[in-house]
């Protein structure tokens, strides 16, 4: 848990306070990252890989998000909201259908929970993060910086009671499902519960039409 809070800082940072769509790109190249970090560590005990696979991984994922990232995107677009809904919940699945440890089923259930939150607030939210409701200057950076604040402060609070809720379950033979929807909402807090009360706050404006919310 304490590896991908660090990890995930600066994707949260950049959905939250500079731009909401490059932000959920960011975390999805970090999730498929550490998770691919996570389950080389426990098959690394069994084959033994050289220890430089790892990083020839994630120097993939990283190749492959760059090259493939449009032409993914002008697919998914013609399916609408429900076709990158059906896909982030896809690619969880498969991502913990191996799970030999608890914390191999954490980035499943964060992309699920960001999957379908960053979709669910483009079609009912319409969080602009880089609307600042005309701020300038120091009001401008204040009004980040109280974004930033509120997301983090309600998240950690979301991390703790969730180690705490997955340490009363540690026992039970439902314990990776209870984590996977632990972190799931978890992630659902940051990519559409915080947009939608940075907006009830006025630190945030919105989209003006529904075509507009795809064009950020």
């Amino acid at each position: 848990m304490e590896l991908l809070f660090l990890f995930m800082i600066l994707p949260f940072f950049i959905y939250w306070c500079v731009n909401e769509k490059k932000g959920a790109q960011l975390s999805i190249v970090f999730l498929l990252s550490i998770w691919v970090v996570f389950i080389y560590r426990y098959i690394n005990d069994k084959i033994h890989f050289n220890a430089d696979f790892r990083w020839i991984m994630i120097a993939i994922i990283f190749t492959g998000f760059i090259f493939l990232r449009k032409p993914v995107e002008s697919l998914l677009s013609k399916g609408g909201y429900r076709a990158y809904i059906i896909t982030a919940a896809v690619v969880s699945f498969l991502m913990i259908l191996y799970r030999p440890g608890l914390e191999t089923v954490l980035p499943g259930g964060i992309f699920l929970g960001m999957g379908s939150g960053y979709c669910l607030n483009k079609k009912y939210i319409g969080f602009k993060c880089e609307d600042v409701l005309q701020r300038k200057g120091i009001a401008k950076i204040l009004t980040l910086f109280a974004r930033f604040a509120i997301g983090m402060s309600v998240l950690i609070v979301i991390i703790f009671r969730v180690e705490s809720i997955i340490q009363s379950v540690s026992q039970s033979q439902n314990i990776f499902l209870y984590g996977f929807l632990c972190y799931a909402i978890m992630s659902f807090w940051v990519f559409v519960a915080a947009p939608w009360i940075f907006i009830k706050l006025r630190l945030a404006g919105i989209y003006d039409g529904q075509n507009e919310q795809g064009n950020e």
